[in-house]
């Protein structure tokens, strides 16, 4: 009977409640989630804030997920706050002593624990642009509330704590509510030191008006309104800092959603104007885009400034913003007459240090969030004889270099995949699939995307590896542009046999591909060349299916009932069923052959890619596959759906039952579960999947980018039958 239970996953360094997902099983899979190690890195992370001066350099960038930063220095520590990611009514303080690693606090304030939140009666309202300042031993946080898809006035709020970290408690009333064109958003107070007067900035967006108030008694309340004018492109987020007797106001411009969004200043002789305009400070690259909505840092020691804003990278469209903003910090300087210089955006943060505050389900391997623009890949698994674990993985992803010289990345397990650590990192690999053979470890794939076929070797449980620079070492083909992935490698009446794709058939995804197989005796050597037996590659056919064929790719190995050699392709199409293919393989490897007319056949999940492995025991074949339950199948393609992961079972490579539910998530975008590769350890399957999920920092990029590689135990598969109603 099909059990149904809540994870709540979780959280390294936080200790705060995470989001729930529902895991369908039948008592099969041990989600272990990594605590020894959370604490770890969090011993890690705290013994490098230690006391001292702000670094002489901006750190790498970016520091954390989140938008609209805020920043603040008390004694050596700098606390940040920030607009949260996907966390629409919470606020979160964060606080650091060298700009580049950070430990979060709170949430210091909660939606709920705002009188007024939504005394308006509407129910879809946001938190968000925090600003914190110092009074007296009192902490005074303000912020935004305002709806996301009306048109009820936004306000602004303001909550007291006793220390930086809060909580903060808030107002019984909002300190300023917008209408009559202004936006009461994005405020900003400012303390000018030569008369001790506290000003509130506001105002922007829709309005795009800047309203300046003084600030009475304790600073919770208005005094006079200060009428100026609002200077030329200003949109949102102004900013007030002094230096030198001179007055800078700088703010955003543009739509944050657009590259178009920068960072505009102006000067004066005053904190309220009259403002003198000097231009764009600070806007998009090529690599960075959407700067904006900013805060300055002051190193007195140094007379240096910094300036912390949000950004974001990696966009799919020309202009608009996907997925996550980020922060980031970079030098600002002052030119001749005091005017500030263009600020040059910096990266570097490949693998972002800030840890996540969410986990998925399994055994956390990697995470790479998404920021980092390098996404987890490739998934591979083997079990060496002496019970040791071995995965790998690749990352793709435009800070990758997978089209250059790809990166994979090897690990270990010791205790049956409770625990793993990073043996290496390998260049120039791609697609990587691990297995042993004759008492040593071999990893197969390409050495970048769609490039030579390369294979090492290891005699050390994957310490160290040989290096493949020509056909005597492991480069087994001097040119071409091969696919594959980390797919089965099979011993069948003396040889190995493994599945690979040519794709230099032209340029076009899917139709570039042609379906091969690569073989070798079992007791030659692996990293020469001539050792290996290439097939015939076969093109496909766009009028095979009706014309509704997009290419073949992802090809298993599988020994057919028959005792032959078959090769079970992955097949694109634009429609449900999905859709299998079965190329026949002859015995000495040299020729590939397909009928198009009975070659296809239904087969769920099939068009991702899936791992088939033959059970000895019982004669059937078992199947781990990304299947699109009939609710989630319209209108997507087959092929961008990955948020459910399956069970499957056949006794002919032609016929597949689903047999249960492993890994689901109900939301499509930014969930995933795929490519996974694994293998039989006795009555249980063990498994590493390629996960996209939401890390509380960013969350995968979409459902493809994953962001997570994990390790997952599925126990006492044969008996599994459990597929909930509302997945059928």
């Amino acid at each position: 009977m099909l059990q149904r239970f809540t994870l709540h996953n979780a959280r390294c360094i936080l200790r705060d409640t995470a989001p729930i997902m529902t895991i369908y099983l039948k008592l099969p899979i041990r989600s272990v989630l990594v605590k020894r190690n959370c604490l770890i890195l969090v011993a890690i992370i705290l013994s490098s804030l230690s006391a001292g001066a702000f670094p002489l350099d901006a750190p790498l960038n970016p520091v954390l997920t989140g938008a609209d930063p805020h920043v603040v220095v008390v004694g050596d520590m700098v606390w940040m706050y920030v607009t949260g990611y996907k966390e629409p009514t919470l606020l979160y303080g964060y606080s650091s002593t060298d700009l580049q690693h950070w430990e979060r606090h709170g949430p210091i304030l909660k939606a709920e624990d705002i009188p007024w939140f939504y005394d308006d009666g509407e129910k879809d309202r946001r938190l968000w642009a925090p600003c914190i300042i110092e009074k007296e031993g009192r902490w005074l946080l303000y912020f935004s509330v305002g709806p996301q898809r009306s048109t009820a006035p936004s306000r602004i709020g303001v909550a007291v704590g006793t220390n930086p970290a809060g909580p903060f408690k808030a107002m019984d009333a909002p300190l300023l509510t917008g209408g009559a064109g202004f936006e009461a958003i994005d405020p900003m107070v400012f303390v000018d030191a030569s008369t001790g007067v506290a000003y509130l900035y506001a105002g922007g967006s829709a309005g795009a008006v800047l309203r300046i108030y003084e600030l009475s008694g304790d600073w919770t309340a208005l005094g006079r309104e200060i009428k100026v004018e609002t200077p030329p492109h200003f949109t949102e987020a102004p900013y007030m800092h002094e230096r030198h007797g001179r007055y800078y106001l700088s703010y955003s411009s543009g739509d944050f959603r657009t590259a178009g969004y920068a960072v505009h200043y102006a000067l004066a002789d005053s904190p309220t104007g009259p403002w003198h305009y000097q231009g764009i400070v600070l806007e998009s690259s090529k690599e960075h885009k959407g700067p904006g909505h900013h805060s300055i840092l002051h190193d007195q020691a140094r007379d240096q400034d910094f300036i912390v804003y949000h950004r974001w990278n990696h966009q799919k469209a020309a202009e608009s913003y996907h997925a996550a903003r980020q922060i980031a910090i970079d030098r600002l300087s002052y030119g001749e007459e005091g005017l500030l210089e263009s600020v040059e955006m910096t990266a570097g943060n490949i693998h972002f240090a800030m840890m996540p505050t969410a986990l998925p389900p399994g055994v956390v391997i990697q995470h790479a969030p998404q920021a980092s623009g390098r996404y987890i890949g490739s998934p591979s698994l083997t079990v060496l004889s002496d019970g040791v674990y071995l995965a790998a993985h690749d990352y793709f992803g435009p800070e990758s270099k997978e089209h250059e010289c790809a990166t994979a990345a090897v690990y270990r397990s010791d205790d049956r995949g409770e625990h793993w650590r990073q043996l290496t990192e390998l260049q120039c690999l791609f697609w990587p699939k691990l297995f042993h053979h004759n008492g040593a470890v071999y990893i197969m794939g390409v050495e970048k995307h769609h490039g030579r076929i390369v294979i090492r070797r290891s005699l050390d449980h994957g310490e160290t590896w040989t290096e493949p620079v020509d056909g005597e070492t492991g480069l087994l083909t001097e040119e071409g542009q091969f696919h594959t992935a980390p797919v089965p490698v099979v011993e069948h009446q003396g040889r190995l046999w493994r599945a690979f794709e040519d794709a230099s058939n032209g340029t076009k995804w899917g139709y570039r591909y042609s379906a091969g197989m690569l073989s070798i005796a079992v007791d030659a050597d692996l990293l020469r060349a001539e050792n290996w037996t290439f097939s015939n590659f076969l093109n496909g056919d766009e009028a095979w299916l009706d014309g509704e064929f997009g290419g073949w790719l992802e090809g298993n190995a599988v020994v057919a009932p028959d005792g032959s050699i078959v090769n079970v392709l992955r097949v694109d199409t634009p429609d449900f069923p999905e859709k299998g293919a079965t190329v026949h393989v002859s015995s000495d490897g040299k020729v590939a052959s397909f009928d198009g007319d009975t070659g296809f056949y239904e087969f769920p999940g099939a068009a991702k890619k899936f791992t088939i492995r033959p059970d000895e025991s019982t004669g059937t074949y078992w199947m781990l596959a990304t299947v699109v339950p009939e609710k989630f199948q319209k209108p997507t393609r087959p092929s961008g759906i990955r948020n459910t992961l399956a069970l499957c079972a056949s006794s002919d490579l032609r016929h597949w039952e689903e047999r249960a539910i492993l890994l689901h998530h109900p939301d499509t975008e930014a969930h995933g579960f795929q490519y996974v590769d694994w293998q039989f350890d006795g009555d249980d399957i063990i498994a590493v999947c390629r996960t996209a999920y939401d890390d509380g920092i960013g969350g995968a990029r979409n459902n493809h980018d994953a962001n997570f590689l994990t390790f997952h135990r599925i126990e006492n598969f044969r008996e599994l039958y459990n597929i909930p109603e509302e997945l059928r």
